[in-house]
Parts: C-alpha cells; structure tokens; sequence
C-alpha cells in the first residue's frame, strides 16, 4: 500500500502597503485565525502490493465511540467572488477552470478527503492502494454515504462516475476538455461487491491526490446516469446537481446567485467513525457573482457580505467595517514559459536564450515594486514547486538579477544586443486570481526591451481563446504569462509538460527530460519518488523551458461575523469552510 503524505508550514508576513494603488486585485482563495481543528482519521495501512496484481486493502477499522457533531449556527455565510467559469456543476466541464472551484468543492464529495497538510486522508474511499508496478488503483468503497437526495452512494456511482471523467472513450466525447489522464486510461470496473479499480497502460501514481480533495481540480463522484456520455443529460444535472458534497443547490440564478443549504447527512462526521465532522457550521451559504472589488467591499464594510476576494488598496476600507484582511498562503504561482520552443528555426530553442531572459529579470522588483512586498508575493520555488511542494528545495528559487549574465548568454546564442533575434510575443490574459498578472508581463516585457534590446510585443487576450491556440500550437516560439494553481503534487503537471509527447501542453520534446519525467512519475514508493522529484525539477530548472518567478499569497477581506476560520493553504478557493464559526 502506497500514500502520499506530507507536510505544509504556513507562515503569515506582516502586511505591507503596495506601491502599486489602482489596480484591482480579483483573488481566490484565503486563510485566517481559527482554532486548532481535530486530525482527520488516518487511513490503515494494507499488505504490500504483488507487482502487476490489484491489492485489496484491508477492512476498514470498526467505528468507535465519538463526540456530537457542532452546535449549527442558524444563519448564513455571505461569499463574493469574481468567476464561475461555466457554471457547470459536471467536473469535465468546469473542473479544469479556477472559477469552477469555488461551488465545485461546496456542493461535491470526493473519494479521498484531506487535512490542513493537504495529506490524503480516506474519505468516500475507506481505503486505497497501489499495485507495484503502478498500472492498478484499488478504491474500498465506503457504505452508508448519502446522496443529497437520500439515496445511498454506491461503488456502481463511483464506476459510473470514474468512467465518465477517465474512461479513454472520453477522450473522443469530450475533446480538448477531456482529462489528461484519459489516454492512458486501460479500464475503470467495479470489482466484486466494494471495490472499483482502474487499471492504466502505463504507471500513473498520482490518481489519489487526482481524485482527493488536495487536487488543484474538482473530479467528484456523482450519481449514475442511464448513458456514460449524452449531452442532454450533462445539462440536465447542471441544472439539478445531485451531489454528496457538504451543502446542496437550492437556488441558481445564472451569473448572479449560487444559494446552497447544509447537508446534514455529509458523511464526513463522527457517526461514521470519524473523529472530525466536515458538516460546514451555518445552515446556508450564498455564492455570489459580483466582478467588481468596490461593490464587493463595500457589501462587506455593510454586512453584506463575509467573504470577498479583496486587495491590499482596500484594506483601510474592510478594517473600517469592522473586518480584516488575511492571507491564503501559496495560492497560485506564475506559471512563465515558453511555448513549442523545440522547433529548431525559434531563437528559444537555444538554451542560451532562455537563460538570458530569466537573468534579465529583476524578480525581487516584481516583488517590491509591484506588489508591495512580501505579504501578496514572494520569490520563491520554480513554476509548481514552492515550499510547500513535495519535492521543494531552495536551489529551486529564482535565479538572481544579473543582466552582465543575460547579455553574454544572448550574444553566445548569437544575437548579440538582440540583434537577428525578431519579435518575442508575450501572451497573457487578466486573472481573477493572480493580481496584475498583465502589469507583471509587462513589467517583463520592458526588462528585457531594457536589458537585452529585444523587440517584445504583449497581446493581452481572452484566457480560453489563449489555451486553446497554445494546444492547436498556433503559439509556438512564442512566451506565456499566466496563473496556475498551486499544489502539493508536482509530478501530473511535469508529465503533461515534460513526460509526454502526446500532451497537448508540452512545453519540451527533450528525450533526455522526457525519460527522467518517465522515471519520476513511474516510482510507487512515495518516498523514493519525493526524492526522484526533486531531482528531477533541478534538472527541468536548468532547462529553463520556464522561468522561475514566484507565487503569490491571496488576500480575502473578512467580515466581523466570521469569528474564526482555519483554511487550508495550496487553494486557489475558500478551503475548509468546515472550520468557519460565524457569531
């Protein structure tokens, strides 16, 4: 039997005005005071695997003894946020889009569940494992867990559901919003009367952080449909999602309210053996759309609302209210890249270029300058692996400011001043969760018009008109600047980029990368693969197919109702509203 167990320091800097005043800063996710939260159950460890078989963990623990569940406050929690993505509550459809993270998590349950660490903790699955040789997931489904209508979860809704977001006929249904995972997908089956296995063509070892609550996506279990894939039938359960997640839809009214209502039954609570309840607090919750900043602080300096994507020029105006301004440490980083850079006939073929432009620029300027300080941003880790990360070191943080370095590797390249180099696009887009992410790609832009007399171009687009040009490779040789979620599992995300040469977003066809990326994801001792990682990142950093810039920390203005709050860090959503108390 295989986990992946870690561990996540928070830390939370002392605020700092930015220097930057007037530009919104539209954020995702939070983190605040709150008392301590009772662990999670830990899952029981089953026999070691037989190489190529599918394991059957051992039977979960009998259920002990164990406290009430929380006195429920009788009223309700007022969240703000800026994007929905589609609002659609079936995962293909929105999970692999921030916006859809924040009604996605308070409506859904997942087979594994997770703690303040991001450990993966048992959740609709009592227990997991890993085949040795990587190519079998087992799940023991766990009974007793409830529907929002009443109906008992069952290992068919797990296969059903399994094999609508994973099953390598999704592929074709679904297209370019398809799970990366589905082609290497072999079959999802039910397995005697507890049990669903998924068996792959090749080792995946992340599929338990996939399918938990730790993922930076939201791959839920669902009840099963007459048809694995019928559009009508999708758009149906949008507008009706039964879900077994810890609140249910009461109300939707399309791009203004989300209206959710506790769910008593939510398994995760003492009654089924667990020694923390997940049951949220308060007996409803509203999710609403409001893009502004003003309006949203101004909902939360009224009462209005309790919990709003805030900024740091804001902050006098929720303290004024009564409320506070706090930190989600690590929610997202800058994901800076550059694009189909294996083609010969791009200047960012040459490793030479892509190094001049990271030393070419000043990140603790980014920092400083454009962010205020240390408080929103840091300049930390390399792409997805900051401290946090399974595989973080500090020999991955950003390389230091030398532009004497950037000239010499640019002229080595041969395009000495910038000379025969032509235009370098940069693409970006405005985030809802990273703030000035277009004002930081500027901020690039001109440091290496500046310091390498590069002509640099930045087309400022639409975010799903951008992706979907990058995965046609309509962008090759060209540069992007964009957000992307944090997370404690880096080794998905280096497959797809580095590992994969059928991945629509590759950003490197390097078999030497290509093979350490294959050795990485393919170790199933969690331990070795820790370490493998790491590695593995130190030679993907030389590489420079990315730059190294930082990540930020996102700022939530906070109402005086929320008494106490302990989210959960590496979210680009409000984590572990389980753990709000309100007055």
């Amino acid at each position: 039997m295989q986990y992946l167990r870690g561990s996540v320091g928070l830390a939370f800097p002392k605020l700092v005005a930015p220097l930057v005043t007037l530009v919104v800063l539209v954020l995702a996710v939070a983190c605040g005071a709150a008392a301590t939260a009772t662990p999670a159950p830990q899952a029981t460890t089953a026999p070691a695997p037989v190489s190529g078989a599918t394991t059957t963990p051992a039977p979960k623990p009998a259920a002990t003894a164990t406290p009430a569940g929380p006195v429920v406050n009788p009223g309700k929690l007022t969240i703000m946020v800026s994007d929905w993505a589609g609002e659609r509550f079936d995962p293909i459809f929105g999970a692999r889009r921030p916006g859809g993270l924040h009604y996605g998590r308070i409506v859904h349950a997942y087979l594994l569940s997770d703690n303040e660490k991001r450990d993966m903790l048992p959740g609709i699955a009592s227990q997991w494992s890993l085949s040795a040789d990587g190519k079998t997931w087992t799940y023991i489904i766990r009974k007793g867990v409830k529907f929002h209508n009443g109906a008992e979860l069952t290992p068919e809704d797990v296969s059903w559901s399994l094999n609508h977001m994973f099953a390598p006929a999704s592929t074709e249904y679904f297209g370019l919003v398809a799970t990366p995972e589905a082609r290497l997908v072999e079959k999802i089956e039910q397995v005697g009367a507890d049990q669903v296995v998924i068996k792959t063509t090749t080792p995946i070892t992340t599929f338990d952080s996939t399918l938990s609550e730790a993922s930076d996506k939201w791959y839920p279990i669902m009840p099963k449909r007459a048809k694995l894939f019928d559009a009508d039938l999708e758009l149906a359960y949008d507008k009706s999602p039964i879900a077994a997640g810890p609140m249910k839809l009461v109300k939707h009214t399309p791009a203004a309210l989300m209206a959710f209502e506790r769910f008593d039954d939510f398994y995760y609570q003492p009654k089924n053996g667990f020694k923390e309840d997940k049951r949220y607090q308060f007996r409803s919750l509203d999710l609403l759309l409001v893009p502004e900043e003003a309006t949203r602080v101004a909902a939360v300096r009224s009462g209005e609302a309790d919990i709003v994507p805030a900024s740091l020029t804001t902050r006098k105006q929720v303290e004024a209210g009564g409320g506070r301004l706090i930190f989600g440490q690590e929610g997202v980083y800058v994901d800076a890249k550059f694009m189909g850079c294996w083609e010969t006939k791009y200047p960012c073929s040459k490793k030479e270029v892509r190094q001049a432009l990271d030393y070419a620029l000043d990140k603790n300027q980014i920092r400083d300058k454009l962010y205020g300080g240390t408080d929103v941003f840091q300049t930390k880790g390399w792409m997805v692996f900051t401290p946090s990360t399974v595989g973080y070191t500090t020999a991955l943080d950003p390389w230091p400011f030398d532009p004497n370095k950037a000239r010499q590797l640019l002229a080595d390249a041969g395009y000495p001043k910038g000379q025969g180099f032509g235009k370098l696009i940069v693409n970006t887009f405005p985030s809802s969760s990273m703030p000035l992410q277009v004002e930081a790609a500027e901020f690039a832009a001109d440091s290496w018009r500046r310091e390498l007399g590069l002509d640099v171009e930045v087309k400022v687009g639409d975010s799903l008109a951008i992706a979907k040009s990058w995965r046609a490779g309509e962008l090759n040789g060209q540069f992007l600047w964009r957000d992307n979620e944090a997370r404690r599992d880096a080794t998905a995300i280096m497959r797809s980029s580095h590992g994969d040469l059928k991945s629509l977003t590759r950003i490197s066809e390097d078999p030497v990368l290509l093979k350490l990326v294959e050795q990485t994801t393919e170790t199933v001792d969690a331990a070795q693969r820790a370490r493998t990682t790491q590695d593995t990142a130190l030679k993907l950093r030389e590489a420079t197919y990315q730059l190294g810039i930082g990540y930020v920390n996102i700022p939530w203005g906070v109402g005086p109702r929320v008494v106490a709050w302990q989210p959960y860090p590496l979210a680009p959503f409000p984590a572990a509203l389980h753990t709000v108390v309100l007055k």
